[in-house]
């Protein structure tokens, strides 16, 4: 698969072929290496960052509304 290097206002872009699954909006960090190759590294959340943990981290009842008979238990 080959992809053109072309030149949009300012910027040079190389289209990312459909095949690759890349979904709009997502987001790359860039390294060019030694040897002029250019790698795409997706970049993912930090689970580490932000304040998700403030969020509401209720578990619903996996039974339902069901009562656990003591038989069940014995």
């Amino acid at each position: 698969m080959k992809v053109k290097a072309r030149k949009v206002g300012h910027s040079v872009t190389l289209t990312v072929p459909k095949q690759l699954l890349v979904e709009e909006g997502q987001e790359f960090e860039v390294q060019r290496k030694a040897d002029g190759a250019i790698v795409f590294i997706p970049k993912h959340r930090n689970p580490f960052e932000g304040d998700w943990y403030n969020a509401d981290l209720k578990q619903n009842d996996v039974l339902g509304d069901q009562e656990v008979l003591n038989s069940e238990w014995s």
